[in-house]
């Protein structure tokens, strides 16, 4: 098996165990559903809304620095010259991602990111869009996942 491939597997890994993660957070999260802002006064709850943020934001840089620059590597022979956005427009191609997803991805995650304390408000409601949001952040994933065993075995066999 050659590097690439053992990258892929590697990626792909880490994109589970960050799934599991996140589930296991937004689980205990459920009761508190939608977020207010008193629950940012609430350590127990405070706590599993960080744990939620922390896969959030470890899942969407995991496959935007890793998982998507080694897909596109896998299909393209030469990826030197793309930029990321030429790597999502590929992705796309395949259907792997809708137009404009990873946009909202990335700026929900800018928003958990550079919210500040006396912004509870907006920090609420980026944490309310990305407990929304997982399911598609997961179904985008499972796509990829899905996509890169497909041409694993093919390329093995």
């Amino acid at each position: 098996m050659n590097e690439l491939h053992e990258k892929i597997k590697s990626a792909l890994a880490e994109q589970d165990g960050n799934f599991i993660h996140i589930h296991n957070a937004l689980e205990k999260l459920k009761p508190y559903l939608p977020i207010v802002s008193a629950h940012l006064d609430d350590r127990d709850v405070v706590g599993h809304i960080d744990q939620m943020i922390f896969r959030f934001m470890k899942i969407q840089d995991g496959m935007g620095r890793r998982l998507i620059p080694l897909i596109v590597e896998m299909i393209e022979a030469d990826t030197s010259e793309m930029t990321f956005i030429d790597k999502l427009n590929r992705l796309e191609k395949f259907g792997l991602i809708e137009p404009g997803e990873w946009n909202s991805y990335r700026k929900i995650r800018n928003d958990l990111a550079h919210t500040y304390p006396e912004e509870k408000e907006e920090l609420v409601g980026a944490i309310n869009e990305a407990t929304a949001i997982i399911q598609k952040l997961e179904a985008s994933f499972l796509k990829m996942r899905h996509f890169c065993q497909k041409k694993l075995v093919l390329v093995a066999g």
